[in-house]
């Protein structure tokens, strides 16, 4: 994650936005020395979002656990047999 004052990120705003966009990175914008904001791509607020939709699923998780148990242990149809 990348911070950077509030003054700095206006006079580079351009090349903080494809820095962001190509790297799915952060950066954070201090005003006075204090973090106030975080831009994200918007690749990542979606992804940062779904997960977050998902996780909020009761007994999401443990499906998500459970399924990744059985992967682990050859229990699972490839999807070319399902065709």
């Amino acid at each position: 994650m990348t911070y950077t004052n509030i003054t700095n990120a206006r006079a580079n705003l351009p090349s903080l936005v494809d820095k962001i966009e190509k790297e799915m990175g952060r950066v954070v914008i201090t005003v006075n020395g204090k973090p106030k904001v975080v831009m994200i791509s918007t690749e990542e607020l979606e992804s940062l979002e779904e997960t977050a939709e998902i996780l909020a699923t009761p007994g999401a998780l443990e499906s998500i656990k459970r399924g990744s148990e059985q992967i682990k242990k050859g229990k699972f149809v490839k999807l070319s047999d399902l065709k």
